[in-house]
């Protein structure tokens, strides 16, 4: 029998993003130096970036699933998990293509626009105990079965929206699964975003504007602790996630 892999959609089938004590040690092994060092590197801005990628760079698909993706990212989000959703998709694109990574762009964007459409209103209080990720992966994958999206890509994209909440990703897994943990967390913290140039940052930002994602986020989060009571986003709150939001690079 193989051992699921702590945050994946099959996981969630049967914790409902419920960590045990096994799990929370695993995840702290895991996650713990990975993340302290990635902080620490964005403080400091070592590995800053001479690269040349700009937006245009950057493939935007248009698909129907992006199409309907969109659109219901625009009815049920507010203005500033909008602009989180695609700054995501803008660093985990680039950090792809920077690290010569193959990713499909059309999965990687779905997944980042899907990723916290589970902290919404619509949905955080329906989904009940349920843990934000899996409720997003779940509505994901009502839309893509309705437009018959194919199999393998909705498996990788409930992968990728599970477990980008687990705070570091093996290289065993599918390139887009890696990118939208490394976009969200370049977003989040700033993981990463010192590889990413000056120009590119400046782009995305002004296309993209933060609108107090920080203080807005958080109080999201707080939100999804008490209401999860053993989920990852209350064992990572409990590591400092809402200290190392206040401390990243981008101010509000």
């Amino acid at each position: 029998m193989s051992i699921k892999k702590i945050g994946s959609f099959e996981w969630m089938q049967s914790t409902d993003g419920h960590l045990n004590t096994k799990e929370k040690i695993k995840l702290l092994n895991e996650i713990l130096l990975p993340s302290v060092l990635g902080v620490m590197k964005s403080q400091l801005h070592i590995g800053s970036s001479k690269s040349n990628i700009n937006l245009k760079d950057i493939k935007v698909p248009d698909t129907k699933i992006i199409v309907e993706a969109i659109n219901e990212l625009n009815e049920k989000a507010p203005g500033t998990l909008i602009n989180h959703s695609w700054r995501t998709y803008f660093w985990g694109a680039a950090i792809g293509l920077q690290d010569q990574r193959k990713y499909d762009p059309e999965v990687l964007l779905v997944a980042s626009l899907y990723h916290d459409i589970g902290l919404t209103d619509t949905h955080k209080e329906s989904k009940g105990c349920k843990c934000f990720t899996y409720e997003s992966s779940m509505q994901f994958e009502k839309k893509a079965k309705h437009l018959n999206y194919d199999e393998n890509k909705i498996k990788t994209v409930k992968d990728a929206i599970c477990m980008h909440m687990n705070g570091h990703i093996a290289e065993d897994n599918e390139s887009e699964v890696i990118l939208l943990q490394q976009g969200a967390s370049c977003d989040v913290v700033g993981d990463k975003l010192f590889t990413l140039s000056k120009d590119y940052r400046s782009e995305v930002l002004e296309k993209y504007p933060r609108l107090r994602f920080n203080s807005e986020f958080k109080k999201l989060l707080a939100e999804e602790r008490k209401a999860v009571k053993s989920s990852r986003t209350r064992f990572l709150s409990q590591l400092g996630l809402p200290v190392m939001i206040s401390m990243n690079p981008f101010g509000e």
